[in-house]
């Protein structure tokens, strides 16, 4: 410690002795302040400093005109300072103040009072710092300010260059990216353009303006000019995947395998807007290659289940934070709380709507309602947003009070009107003084859920009912909705298609899945054509397995050709077989007849059976019909119908077909086929205790260790309605399997 002290003190005594600058700074000037402040750096003794300072004052009393006496006295000032002596960055600036007025050409003195100005930070009062923000004297315009008189004092001053590149970055408010970038390409003509500190940030300045080839060509500068490869990496993934470029998921994956502290960091924080607390203790305890395939499989994952490419998942991530912080960014850290607005995100920079939409995208829907006046004569800024979702619908209310710019989110919508109006309305609706605006509220929101209308009509006595179920689906959406995390994509028409999913046993003792759909004509959208009509169809299946493993990816256009149109009541349908790997699976289908006619399919599970011999194993069931016109020819003269509607007419035939898998050849075994009509009782409840409607039963022989059965099923018995059919297997030591289908009788 003595002798970096006594570096330290040589090194004042040194620049002490130099007479002060008229003109612009020298290079030696420059170099001397910078090995001064590394100096300092090293130096954590805040009384040496103290002692430093006392020698420094009576010589810039002597010589007050000398401004490289005052900068290096801001230079220890700004050290005490981050030692914790937070007044002494008023000192600082002070200093470096009173330097740019004595040598305003010197860049050395802008930047050291930017860098006291943001140190010395705002108002600790709300109100006084929005205004200070309002009206650009925030500590980071003051600092933004100061570093552009260093870059116009010198346009090669890297230092200067960084920092306002990096505050320009970090302002919320008054912004000066465009400031920073237009300093930045001004300094590609001189030595700093080589600076790879000067090139990162240009790339990042210029990606947040919306330029991303220059931004592109700037990372990759950096990288070749021997940038940190773990930040240049990441910055340059970042404006791919931003850029709509699957592929960035490489450039992605090969910065997280690099073990760099400061990379690492922001691949976290980028993660933790929608990793759950468990994944990110995945991420924490993984280092280099094993952290870059824990995040492989964290993206492909949900790839797979939005039925998207590998990266595009990622790419849509970087798209939501970048669109958050243009619309949904927090102007202040200082967020305060009400009873009403229970949910906490952590974020210092998104209010509740940029968490929301970084983890959901764009809602389908957005309502509003201007409060002119409420009762407390509070204004009460409001959204609601919805989504529709195939597993589900989310409602979120979001509400902003004291800070008209942070948005948070309340479990009903009736919140809005606060605490008190809440429990008001819940307590007697018709009493209520806030009854006649929560009905203005109400009209608004109408168009969102059906449970808006039911409350216009219930009554007084009827609203607390659907007050109690409104309040429910704001709560379980905001559990769900700051849990998990989605991508669905949107359709302007419902292709309102129908599927079905069968798996079967395949060559050589292999699983088959068979995928078939039917379109009703009404959905569908031909093209025309030279020879007729052309109906394309876009399958998309995806499926991952229990360790969240894909299983499967198949993404195929098949176009079916016509003559004529596929009339009101007929269907298109068709079929797909995949081969597949036994087990259990979670899969995602959706159908596409063009851009904007779709429909997507809510996540479902299903086990596909092990049809290898080794053990005894039911198929699943297949119901068929003639009249669908669609089959699956296993071998040559042999056919299996399908029927993917599953709708029958009482006055025909179900062909149904499965198979029975591992019994020894010419064992014998017996079968039943039920038919229960649905809301019976048995099997959860669907079943009953009742007789069956249709009951078979018979003993077979098996054929082989693949036993296909075929069997036509009258259904003249059976009334309209939803039915269960049901096969019980039973081989020679009285084991069973047993396979299960719905499927509807129509008059």
């Amino acid at each position: 410690m003595l002798i970096r002290l006594r570096q330290t003190l040589i090194l004042a005594a040194v620049i002490a002795a130099a007479p002060p600058a008229l003109t612009a700074q020298s290079e030696e000037d420059r170099n001397e302040l910078a090995r001064y402040r590394d100096s300092l750096a090293t130096v954590s003794d805040s009384s040496a400093l103290l002692a430093l300072e006392n020698r420094l004052i009576p010589a810039a009393k002597a010589d007050r005109d000398n401004a490289m006496l005052h900068l290096r006295l801001g230079l220890v000032a700004f050290r005490l300072g981050q030692l914790g002596s937070q007044s002494r960055y008023d000192d600082a600036a002070g200093e470096f103040a009173w330097a740019t007025d004595l040598q305003p050409a010197w860049p050395w003195a802008w930047y050291g009072l930017g860098l006291a100005e943001d140190q010395i930070g705002d108002s600790q009062i709300a109100l006084v710092q929005g205004l200070q923000a309002m009206f650009g004297k925030d500590h980071l315009s003051r600092a933004a300010n100061a570093y552009v008189r260093s870059v116009q004092a010198d346009p090669s001053f890297t230092l200067g260059l960084v920092e306002l590149a990096s505050t320009a970055l970090r302002q919320r408010i008054n912004v000066k990216t465009e400031l920073a970038r237009a300093a930045l390409r001004e300094a590609a003509a001189t030595t700093a353009a080589l600076n790879p500190d000067v090139l990162l940030y240009r790339g990042r300045v210029e990606r947040e303006v919306g330029d991303i080839d220059s931004a592109l060509t700037a990372f990759r500068e950096y990288l070749d000019r021997g940038g940190a490869r773990g930040p240049g990496l990441l910055e340059l993934a970042r404006t791919q995947l931003l850029d709509g470029q699957p592929s960035g998921l490489k450039t992605y994956l090969e910065g997280a395998a690099i073990d760099d502290s400061a990379s690492v960091a922001e691949y976290r924080a980028d993660l933790a807007i929608v990793a759950s607390d468990s994944a990110l203790a995945e991420f924490d305890f993984n280092r280099g290659e094993r952290r870059a395939l824990f995040l492989q499989r964290f993206w492909v994952q949900r790839d797979r289940t939005a039925l998207l490419l590998d990266g595009e998942r990622l790419c849509e991530h970087y798209r939501r934070i970048y669109y958050a912080r243009r619309h949904y960014q927090l102007v202040s850290r200082n967020r305060h709380f009400d009873i009403v607005e229970r949910y906490r995100s952590g974020s210092d920079d998104f209010d509740d709507r940029g968490i929301i939409y970084i983890r959901h995208g764009e809602p389908s829907r957005r309502a509003t309602y201007i409060i002119h006046a409420t009762p407390d004569a509070e204004t009460r800024l409001n959204e609601t947003w919805q989504y529709d979702r195939s597993d589900g619908t989310l409602i979120f209310h979001f509400l902003a009070r004291e800070d008209l710019q942070d948005y948070k989110l309340v479990e009903s919508v009736f919140d809005i009107l606060g605490f008190e109006a809440s429990m008001s309305l819940q307590r007697d609706w018709d009493q209520s003084p806030y009854a006649a605006l929560a009905e203005e509220l109400i009209y608004s929101r109408d168009a969102l859920s059906p449970v808006y209308g039911r409350l216009l009509n219930a009554g007084g006595s009827g609203a607390q009912r659907y007050l109690t179920q409104e309040r429910q689906m704001g709560r379980a959406s905001i559990e769900r909705g700051t849990s998990t995390d989605s991508y669905e994509f949107a359709y302007a028409k419902d292709l309102r298609a129908v599927t079905g999913m069968y798996a079967v046993g395949g060559s050589d003792g292999q699983s088959t899945l068979h995928v078939t759909y039917a379109i009703p004509g009404p959905a569908l959208q031909p093209v025309k054509s030279e020879r007729g009509l052309l109906y394309p169809v876009r399958l998309r299946l995806s499926a991952l397995d229990r360790a969240g493993r894909p299983a499967l990816a198949i993404d195929t256009t098949r176009v079916f050709f016509a003559r004529a149109a596929v009339t009101s009541d007929q269907y298109l349908v068709g079929a797909m077989q995949v081969p597949v790997t036994p087990g259990w699976i979670r899969y995602r289908l959706g159908l596409e007849q063009g851009p904007d006619n779709g429909v997507m399919f809510a996540p479902d599970t299903m086990t596909l059976g092990d049809f290898s011999g080794r053990h005894v194993e039911l198929s699943d069931l297949v119901l068929g019909a003639r009249s669908a016109r669609l089959a699956w020819r296993p071998a040559e003269g042999d056919t299996v119908w399908f029927n993917p509607t599953r709708l029958f007419k009482h006055t025909e035939t179900m062909e149904l077909y499965y198979e029975v898998h591992g019994l020894r050849p010419e064992a014998t075994y017996h079968t039943e086929v039920r038919v229960y009509k649905q809301g019976s009782g048995k099997f959860l409840g669907v079943f009953g205790g009742r007789k069956p409607a249709i009951r078979l039963a018979f003993d077979d022989v098996a054929t082989g260790v693949a036993t296909p059965v075929r069997r036509g099923i009258a259904l003249d018995r059976l009334s309209a309605g939803r039915y269960w059919i049901e096969v019980v297997v039973r081989d020679e030591v009285g084991s069973e399997r047993a396979s299960r289908s719905a499927f509807e009788i129509k008059d």
